[in-house]
């Protein structure tokens, strides 16, 4: 989230400022009325109070005071604000169908601290914390559970900023990059239910073999499990410890930068009109990313070797648009992403790079040791946004996703394969259609929502014994029916 459109957030939610003792003053109310009792002239032992009888209370009172919530220091205006987004997720992967209640990782729970004061009449200093919930969520359920990770709290943004109407805005801390909802632009109001970060929802469920019925889980050390998710990894930039810079508007344009864990950096432009008839807003975005992660886009990457002169690079460029005929209220909104991989450490290699007896069978038929190749998703939804009733407007849409190339040259575990997986994957596609309708209720600051989707994917690859394999791989069916709302 860049610094500006804190200050956007800022500006709609200031009826929902808690700068004031609000919890405080029913318990002073009643400890006044008790005073008042108390001091009121009574039988002859009140006078054994020597006229002192409120000391104590008023003693109480200012303690209490104290402990209260207050307006920041006097001088930092402090913001809270936050949202609950739970729902129902129902999931068929051709041989078993279950459900369950999860938090809704397209717009997930969170509690949200924002703290800003004028430093001159054009800058603007502040703080915001960002708190997540870490229970189970339509991300990270499988076949086995929900995955929740019950009473747990993380922070998803930490950071303090000071921000200028002619200079820009400048941010450090653990913080949205400047990449960070670059593919999210989406004016049809929908992304709550349907993405373009289609990993969101459902796709950590495992793909399960057609042949045997059997999850394609993992099955040995060099093996990786075939989710759906593995399709469609890390399509938006997570957060990380940066400074980032935020330039003014100008014209609608805003461009971005940032830096961080000292091996990452990224760029962004944004831009978005309004006019009478129609809206338009883009972004576009590129990346390049050296931290040797301990998984990276589900591959081992062999860890920091620098002293032997090895490294990993990913770059990638991506990006979103959007565009709303006001007086239909017809919406088209596409995303793409395109990812590179360099370097010779494990987790940017395919698996012939690898020192097993497979790899060097795989080596033998003639594949030679490379990077993976490059991957490409696309991502458009169309539909319209209406207001159909009086309680808020209405949002139909469907959408389509594709794939290429995510596991390709990878070593992924197939349930029938022989040895119980493709040793190297030569081809991977996937795809995604759905639909679903958003129901916005305008005084309450909530929507409630239906989301379906349909995953199919296609891999085929070479076995280490010889000959190739296409992996019979079950579709799945994904329907998500739930509620968010804002405070």
């Amino acid at each position: 989230m860049s610094v500006q459109s804190l200050a956007g957030e800022r500006y709609e939610r200031a009826s929902l400022q808690i700068v004031r003792r609000w919890w405080a003053w029913p318990a002073v109310a009643v400890l006044a009325g008790a005073a008042l009792i108390m001091c009121l002239p009574r039988h002859a032992h009140a006078a054994d109070l020597s006229g002192d009888c409120c000391a104590d209370l008023e003693e109480r009172i200012a303690e209490l005071e104290d402990t209260a919530a207050r307006k920041g220091n006097r001088k930092v205006t402090v913001t809270v604000s936050g949202q609950v987004n739970q729902a129902v997720l129902a999931w068929d992967d051709g041989a078993e169908e279950n459900a369950y209640v999860v938090m809704n990782s397209n717009s997930s729970d969170r509690l949200r601290f924002d703290g800003s004061a004028a430093v001159t009449s054009d800058m603007t200093a502040g703080f915001y914390l960002e708190l997540g919930s870490g229970v189970g969520s339509t991300a990270r359920a499988d076949q086995f559970d929900s995955n929740a990770s019950i009473d747990s709290v993380r922070v998803r943004q930490l950071i303090w900023y000071v921000d200028s109407k002619k200079l820009g805005a400048i941010s450090v801390g653990q913080g949205a990059p400047s990449t960070d909802d670059i593919i999210a632009f989406n004016l049809g109001g929908t992304s709550v239910a349907g993405s373009a970060n289609t990993s969101l929802v459902g796709a950590n469920l495992l793909t399960r073999d057609a042949t045997t019925d059997g999850l394609n889980s993992l099955s040995a050390g060099n093996t990786m499990a075939l989710r759906w998710r593995r399709f469609v990894d890390r399509l938006d930039t997570p957060t990380s410890n940066l400074v980032r810079y935020d330039t003014p508007v100008l014209m609608g344009f805003t461009l971005s930068a940032s830096w961080g864990e000292d091996d990452y950096w990224d760029a962004a432009l944004r831009y978005a009109t309004k006019g009478p008839d129609f809206r338009f807003a883009f972004g576009i975005g590129y990346l390049e990313d050296r931290n040797e992660d301990s998984d990276t886009f589900g591959w081992p990457s062999g860890g920091d070797t620098e002293p032997n002169g090895r490294d990993t690079l990913v770059r990638e460029i991506k990006g979103s648009a959007s565009l709303l005929h006001v007086p239909t209220g017809l919406f088209v909104s596409g995303a793409y992403v395109h990812r590179e991989f360099s370097g010779d450490d494990l987790g940017v290699l395919t698996f012939a790079c690898f020192t097993s007896g497979d790899a060097q069978d795989i080596r033998d038929q003639g594949v030679a040791c490379s990077n993976r190749p490059s991957y490409d998703y696309y991502w458009l939804s169309a539909g319209i946004k209406r207001k159909f009733f009086s309680i808020g407007p209405t949002s139909l849409y469907g959408e389509f996703a594709r794939s290429e190339d995510a596991v390709t040259g990878l070593n992924v575990s197939i349930n029938s394969a022989a040895g119980g997986d493709i040793d190297y994957v030569t081809s991977s596609t996937m795809t995604i259609w759905g639909a679903g309708i958003v129901q916005s209720f305008s005084d309450a600051s909530m929507e409630m929502y239906v989301a379906y989707r349909h995953f199919d994917a296609d891999v085929e690859g070479l076995e280490s014994g010889g000959g190739t394999l296409v992996a019979p791989i079950h579709d799945a069916d994904v329907v998500m029916v739930g509620s968010r709302i804002r405070f």
